[in-house]
């Protein structure tokens, strides 16, 4: 199979679904070679910043000197941004490899009668990532959960660690109505003797959901930002130094552990990702390696700040130079957009273009109420999914404002850009890929000018 193929193979089995049930893709593992590597995996649900905490994840375990690897979803561009080893995507070779391999075992398992339906479309990157980080011996995998929890492909593993970064509604029509529902489905990824750590605030409904089912299956609960345990942060330019401390507290002053497993620690790292938000999901990254610590892996604070400082991650309140500057972010739920909002506030940025677009399962009303206030121009667009919303009907949540309708993030972006002023896209993960890629083609077809300009400019020099 080569590259293309693979691609054609994947969009065939985009569409199809199989039973809410774990059991055929475990039957697929049971019977897949590569699903027996040597790594250890991390395993990362939640709502909002789970995609940021596993790369957070996988730099410092990178930093600490590992071969890691990392899935996540959705992808922005590429699909080959889901799996990566030590930072870089697989290869289109490498991909094409993979996905053979899952295809190929698949269809023989289905001939058999083993499995019930081929491997959905996640289910499938999931294996075909296996397959990868197995074939280059990874020694670590951070998984990012696709869906939920309980239900979901990465769940056929069993981590050294589990993290559950907030719960917040979405995904309704699949998780449930409400926050106790939808927590309850991505505390499923709880298991018996493996340490869960939870970012959830500790009064919340979501956290006492998560604590019912840590005690549940005598899973070991870490709640990241109860005491002892804290974060504190100071914006500085050009990030956020931050403190989190992880022993307890008395008087002002840390004290040791009352488990005696070690020292009370203070770790102090630099967030340089924007958005203060950032900054409790890298202390969520430090919460599961201070664990992976008290459990004998070697990860020094050199490696942490390191691994927080490099971590690198599209689209997530990502600033592409140009005129006029353009601002993506991923925000695709009412807490995402809340998150984005709050930054803008932070940084005064206000009377810009809005360039939006949602899927129609998302709260979308709440969203634009959100980012109305604050913007001078909409520019709608309709994402590249069947589940989109049509822009006239997402026009009728911006009362009083002129809303400006195309269809295809090129078109959009350029009418966006009439306007002269911060461009601001965000809504879908499917709309901001789109309208990234096209910057990005954009500001290198410009760069080429550019040089090719200056270079004719300059000419070769006259002898004197």
């Amino acid at each position: 199979m080569r590259y293309g193929q693979a691609l054609s193979y994947l969009n065939q089995i985009q569409g199809e679904t199989g039973k809410l049930s774990l059991e055929n893709i475990r039957r697929v593992i049971e019977r897949a070679p590569f699903a027996r590597g040597g790594a250890r995996f991390v395993q990362v649900a939640g709502t909002n910043g789970k995609g940021s905490t596993s790369h957070y994840i996988a730099a410092i375990l990178q930093a600490a000197g590992w071969r890691v690897g990392l899935f996540t979803s959705p992808h922005l561009q590429d699909v080959r941004e889901r799996i990566r080893l030590d930072g870089e995507p697989i290869s289109p070779a490498a991909f094409a490899r993979a996905v053979s391999a899952v295809r190929d075992l698949s269809t023989q398992l289905l001939a058999e009668g083993a499995i019930a339906n081929l491997p959905t479309f996640f289910e499938t990157l999931f294996l075909a990532g296996l397959h990868h980080f197995a074939g280059r011996r990874a020694d670590w995998v951070v998984l990012e959960v696709g869906l939920g929890g309980r239900l979901d492909a990465t769940s056929t593993v069993t981590p050294e660690i589990s993290l559950i970064t907030n719960i917040a509604m979405d995904h309704m029509d699949i998780l449930g109505k409400t926050l106790a529902a939808i927590a309850r489905e991505k505390a499923g990824i709880a298991r018996p003797g493996v340490p869960l750590v939870s970012g959830c605030p500790p009064r919340t409904t979501a956290a006492r959901v998560i604590r019912a089912a840590a005690r549940a299956t005598s899973a070991p609960l870490i709640e990241a930002f109860a005491p002892p345990r804290r974060l504190e942060v100071e914006k500085n330019r050009g990030g956020y130094d931050c403190r989190y401390h992880v022993g307890a507290w008395r008087d002002g002053r840390v004290q040791a552990r009352r488990d005696g497993v070690s020292a009370a620690h203070e770790y102090r790292f630099r967030v340089t990702q924007r958005g203060r938000h950032q900054t409790r999901n890298a202390a969520m990254a430090v919460a599961a390696v201070d664990v992976l610590r008290q459990r004998g892996w070697s990860i020094g604070d050199s490696a942490i700040r390191a691994g927080i400082r490099a971590m690198a991650i599209p689209a997530r309140i990502e600033v592409l130079a140009g005129r006029p500057r353009l601002i993506l972010d991923g925000g695709h739920n009412r807490a995402g957009i809340r998150v984005l909002t709050d930054y803008l506030r932070e940084e005064n940025i206000r009377g810009f273009t809005l360039l939006f677009g949602v899927l129609r399962d998302k709260q979308y009303p709440g969203m634009a109420r959100m980012l109305a206030p604050l913007a001078a121009n909409v520019v709608l667009c309709a994402p590249a999914s069947p589940r989109a919303l049509p822009s006239g009907e997402l026009a009728r949540c911006f009362p009083g404002k002129k809303c400006l309708v195309e269809r295809d993030p090129a078109a959009a972006l350029a009418v966006a850009k009439k306007f002269k002023r911060t461009i601001i896209g965000c809504g879908s993960l499917y709309l901001v890929g789109g309208i990234r890629a096209v910057a990005l083609a954009t500001l290198a077809h410009g760069a080429r000018r550019k040089k090719h300009g200056s270079e004719k400019v300059q000419g070769p020099r006259k002898a004197l």
